[in-house]
C-alpha cells in the first residue's frame, strides 16, 4: 500500500497528539534530580583525588628509583627532581648499610711513629758532618813560590860558588864544622833568604824571610789538615809538619795559632842540622 507523503505527515502528528502516549513525572523526580547531580559531583572529586594521590606516588618513585641509581657507585650527586640542590652522597654509602666513621690520619711526629711497620728502625740518619773533607779546602797562594828544588835561582845541591855565580849575595856567615849558615839576596831570589850550604852537599836547606807557597797550594796561614790534604804522607815532627817535595828534598811547615807562619825546603841528604 502505498502512501503519500502528507498522508504520513499527518498520521504522525495525530500519534504524537496522543495524550495516551504522555508519561506524567514520578512526584519525587526533582529529589532524586539532586541527588544524582550531587553523586556525580562526589565522584569527580574522588576520582580527582585519586587520581593527585597516583601522580604524586609515581614522582616520589622515580626519585628513589634516581637515588638508589646514583648511589651504586658511592660518586654521583643526588639530586631530587624540580630542585636544583645536588648533594654528593658519602664514598662508602650502600644500600641498606650506614655509613662508617670517618678515621683521622696520622697528625704529628708521634702519630707517623706509631704507623711505622713493627721492626722498623725509628733512628733518624746521621748528619753529616759540616766540617768539609781536607780534599775540598782552598788553597793557598801568597807570596812567591818555594818550589820543590830550590828558590828562585837557588838550587838545592849547588856549592858556595855556584850560588853566587847567580847573582846571589851571601853574607852573615856562621860557619860550624861542615856547613855554614847565610843570608841570601840579591836579583837571584825572589826575596831575602836564610840558606845553609855544606861543605860536602852544597846547599842543603833554604827559609824565605817572607811568606811563601809551594806547588801544590800551602802557605800562610794554611792549616794542617789542608797540608794533610796536599800531603797525604805528611807526618808531625816537633810540633812542625814535614811533607815530602819531590824524591830529594822536604818541606818543613812550621804552625801556629793562625795556621802556617814559615815554610823551608830541605835536602833529605845532608850532614847539616836542619
Amino acid at each position: 500500500m502505498n502512501i503519500s507523503e502528507d498522508e504520513l505527515e499527518q498520521r504522525l502528528r495525530a500519534l504524537f497528539a496522543d495524550e495516551r502516549l504522555d508519561l506524567p513525572p514520578p512526584p519525587d523526580a526533582g529529589t532524586v534530580i539532586v541527588t544524582g547531580a550531587r553523586r556525580r559531583r562526589r565522584r569527580r572529586h574522588v576520582v580527582q583525588a585519586v587520581t593527585g594521590v597516583a601522580a604524586a606516588v609515581v614522582v616520589v618513585a622515580g626519585g628513589l628509583n634516581v637515588f638508589r641509581l646514583h648511589t651504586e657507585d658511592g660518586t654521583a650527586a643526588m639530586s631530587p627532581p624540580g630542585t636544583g640542590v645536588s648533594v654528593k652522597p658519602p664514598e662508602n654509602l650502600t644500600a641498606g648499610r650506614p655509613p662508617e666513621p670517618s678515621t683521622p690520619g696520622p697528625t704529628g711526629t708521634q702519630s707517623i711513629q706509631a704507623s711505622a711497620p713493627p721492626g722498623a728502625s725509628t733512628s733518624r740518619p746521621p748528619r753529616p758532618s759540616s766540617t768539609p773533607r781536607p780534599s775540598t779546602l782552598p788553597s793557598v797562594a801568597t807570596g812567591p813560590l818555594l818550589a820543590a828544588d830550590g828558590f828562585g835561582k837557588l838550587k838545592l845541591g849547588m856549592s858556595e860558588a855556584e850560588v853566587t855565580a847567580q847573582a846571589v849575595v851571601l853574607s852573615d856567615p856562621q860557619a860550624g864544622a861542615s856547613c855554614t849558615v847565610y843570608k841570601a839576596q840579591g836579583r837571584g831570589v825572589p826575596a831575602a833568604a836564610s840558606v845553609v850550604i855544606s861543605k860536602a852537599a852544597g846547599l842543603v836547606v833554604v827559609t824565605p824571610d817572607v811568606a811563601t807557597h809551594t806547588a801544590e797550594g800551602i802557605g800562610a796561614s794554611a792549616t794542617k789538615d789542608q797540608i794533610l790534604a796536599a800531603y797525604p804522607a805528611a807526618k808531625e815532627e816537633s810540633g812542625d809538619v814535614v811533607a815530602p817535595a819531590g824524591t830529594a828534598a822536604e818541606y818543613r811547615f812550621r804552625l801556629g795559632e793562625t795556621g802556617v807562619v814559615q815554610t823551608s825546603l830541605s835536602s833529605r841528604t845532608q850532614d847539616c842540622a836542619g
